[in-house]
């Protein structure tokens, strides 16, 4: 599974989705994602979990 992700800074209509540098648990079905815009090198983490009840 991917965790794609748009660089807040660099946003536009036309922004390429950015594959996380790190993905590391996070609990039960969660995951915490590390991402680098390759354009202005910002770094920032997002959370991401399951939706599914099965997951836990």
């Amino acid at each position: 599974m991917l965790y794609l992700d748009t660089c807040d800074r660099c946003l536009t209509e036309t922004s390429p989705p950015i594959e996380p540098a790190k993905v590391a648990p996070d609990g039960p079905g969660a995951v915490l994602a590390t991402y680098r815009c390759p354009k202005c090198r910002d770094i920032w983490s997002t959370g991401w979990a399951s939706d599914d009840e099965d997951a836990a």
